[in-house]
């Protein structure tokens, strides 16, 4: 008699991307470092920079939930990455859906600053992505402060191991936004890891943080974090 043990299924990473012109490709060096250590990754858009009209956040969400939805399809234990807008909708889903665990990467837990935005909103934060024709629209923007004001609660019902980064010289979103939803949550295995220095587009923006940040992230897939 023979016995064969099954062989593990690898872990599938799925991305949520932020807010801004470069949509999925804010993970592109993440995902080329974590390739080269053998992971999976799964990068996708949530809107269109082409039509200003793709405003609709519960079609944003609906996008988001379809790609989990494939994901989990496979059979293939899931681990999401969400940044900034993306890191709200990570705790959504996470909060839905049966995930490994949750990575959450400057998450826009409280939108660049509430006391400021006030009367001038969008235009504040379109001229943070005004380097290049394509942007978001004002619709668009108005769309992302939706899904904030709708979804950030949801993290406070995620149960999965979860992993907060957020820079301390972050220039969108204030790092002590991240500091204090990581003090009133419950979940049992969680860490919440300040990067000095870092700025808000830490993964990206050639300052120095990418490598440390993938080192992070790849202790956490690798369970070697909590």
């Amino acid at each position: 008699m023979f016995l064969f043990k099954s062989k593990k299924k690898k872990t599938l990473i799925l991305t949520i991307h932020g807010f801004g012109k470069k949509r999925h490709h804010e993970f592109d060096p993440l995902c080329q470092y974590l390739k080269v250590k053998g992971w999976d990754c799964i990068q996708f858009d949530i809107y269109s920079l082409k039509d200003p009209e793709d405003a609709h956040f519960e079609q944003w969400i609906q996008r988001c939930e379809e790609r989990i939805r494939s994901a989990l399809s496979l059979k293939r234990p899931i681990i999401l990455i969400g940044f900034s807008m993306g890191g709200v909708i990570a705790s959504y889903l996470a909060s839905v859906y049966p995930v490994q665990s949750l990575i959450l990467v400057a998450p826009a837990f409280r939108y660049f600053d509430l006391q400021k935005l006030g009367s001038y909103s969008w235009h504040a934060l379109r001229k943070l992505t005004a380097k290049e024709k394509s942007v978001p629209s004002s619709l668009q923007t108005r769309s992302f402060m939706d899904i904030v004001d709708h979804y950030k609660d949801s993290v406070y019902h995620v149960s999965c191991p979860l992993l907060i980064l957020h820079g301390t010289k972050d220039e969108v979103i204030p790092y002590e936004s991240s500091r204090n939803i990581y003090n009133d949550l419950q979940a049992s295995k969680k860490c919440l890891l300040l990067i000095e220095g870092g700025k808000h587009r830490m993964l990206y923006d050639g300052l120095g943080h990418e490598k440390p940040c993938f080192k992070i992230i790849e202790s956490m897939l690798n369970n070697e974090l909590l």
